[in-house]
């Protein structure tokens, strides 16, 4: 791959992909920015509050609440999602959206958007397309292009690709919190290469478990309680490491500072 290609490719994307950052990202500093925007409601209306049990409320709030204080631990710390399968897809959304003022980033979803661009696909490009069109080497450079560019973004919920497992991925995830979902799957649902491909799973599992948190996910759990699980474990896992989340504070305040000055 021309890296030159592959930047306006990537370039491209992030076009694209503009619609995930909230609206007042994209337009700080705009006329658009300062017109009031009509917000959702926090709350259900009292009938349909009446309708739900109060022990599935308490939980709702008891979860929140720790969203909340994970939110405020972190000073907008990212956190990277590595594992194999497309359930930490589902888990990492559900943990964006509980996170005040934090965003998803879909790597994965990204690097197939670059490639469509770059080999001028007129159709969707799935990662079980890329693997069996490219050498493993090319997917490889690709996400790590994506995740450089993606982790000038504080404040997110990073999904990377199951093959991000290198020393220079790891080098840009551990700027913020890496946490391995350890999820069961199914024959045929990780994207692959053709040849080999039993001994690059065993190295992308033994790549990740260099992650800093661990979190086991059954075969039926939903996506919001793994989100939950995952919040508990960050906690704790910062609460014991309280060296490594002050520099994680430190590093992302200054980097919050930084682009607050370059607003003004």
């Amino acid at each position: 791959m021309v890296r030159a290609t592959l930047a306006l490719v990537l370039a491209i994307s992030f076009c694209a992909h503009a619609a995930w950052v909230p609206l007042i990202a994209r337009t700080a500093g705009s006329a658009v920015s300062r017109r009031p925007l009509r917000m959702m409601s926090d709350s259900l209306p009292e009938e349909a509050s009446k309708e739900i049990p109060p022990e599935r409320l308490a939980d709702a709030w008891r979860r929140d609440e720790k969203a909340k204080e994970l939110a405020d631990v972190l000073k907008g710390c990212s956190l990277y999602l590595v594992g194999v399968g497309a359930r930490k897809n589902a888990i990492g959304r559900v943990l964006a959206r509980r996170l005040p003022r934090y965003r998803y980033y879909d790597i994965p979803a990204l690097m197939c958007g670059s490639y469509k661009a770059m080999s001028q696909s007129e159709e969707a490009v799935t990662l079980h397309q890329l693997m069996a069109s490219e050498p493993l080497s090319d997917v490889e450079e690709l996400s790590n292009a994506v995740m450089r560019e993606v982790q000038q973004f504080t404040r997110s919920v990073h999904v990377v690709w199951d093959g991000a497992v290198s020393t220079a991925n790891y080098m840009v995830m551990q700027q913020g919190i890496v946490v391995h979902l350890d999820c069961e799957v199914s024959e045929g649902e990780v994207a692959l290469p053709s040849e080999g491909g039993e001994d690059v799973l065993q190295g992308w599992r033994e790549g990740h478990k260099k992650a800093d948190v661990t979190v086991k996910i059954g075969e039926d759990i939903a996506a919001d309680d793994a989100a939950f699980e995952l919040v508990q474990a960050v906690l704790k896992f910062v609460e014991a490491n309280p060296a490594r989340s002050a520099a994680w504070k430190d590093a992302a305040e200054a980097s919050l500072a930084a682009k607050d000055d370059a607003q003004q």
